[in-house]
């Protein structure tokens, strides 16, 4: 009866048995709509024998959320903390999941978007060494220039991003 309480015996078993119902079933000249209904019942019942022979064992307790888990330092310096009078007691292990740091300042706030000038920002490419793919981008910029070479506020981040401290403003 012990073997019948562990999940995989207790799969395999039932799972022969309802193959069983089928062969029998089949074997006995029964139309498909039968075979069907009879292994349905077989599996129902078989559910209800499942629940009564393995119980419903009860949900642990779920977990406070105020309480986070102690990290794994902290847990060490408590086994060791622990009195060794009990030596019959295996330590209990967990398992603790590491949580990202939460930033406790706010971001720094963007800096207002500034309208970068096309033809300065191709002198700085040129005058740059070994930036070829600043020349390339500042020629794609160009098509969103205006008349006086000003690209939209837009395109603030990219130009910082891609000239990073080449940039004087």
């Amino acid at each position: 009866m012990d073997l019948l309480r562990r999940p995989t015996p207790r799969f395999i078993i039932w799972g022969v048995l309802l193959v069983a119902v089928a062969v029998a079933t089949g074997l006995a000249g029964l139309p498909w709509w039968q075979i069907i209904l009879i292994e349905l019942v077989a599996w129902a019942v078989l559910t209800i024998a499942d629940r009564l022979l393995v119980g419903s064992a009860p949900l642990p307790a779920p977990a406070d959320d105020d309480e986070a888990p102690a990290p794994p330092e902290e847990a060490a310096v408590a086994e060791e903390a622990a009195p060794a009078e009990e030596p019959a007691a295996a330590p209990v292990r967990r398992r603790v999941i590491p949580t990202p740091a939460r930033s406790r300042t706010a971001p720094a706030p963007a800096p207002d978007p500034v309208r970068w000038n096309v033809w300065s920002l191709e002198r700085i490419a040129r005058d740059t060494p070994n930036a070829e793919e600043l020349e390339f981008l500042v020629t794609s910029l160009r098509d969103f220039a205006d008349a006086d070479g000003q690209l939209p506020a837009d395109f603030d981040p990219l130009v910082r991003e891609s000239f990073g401290d080449l940039l004087v403003g």
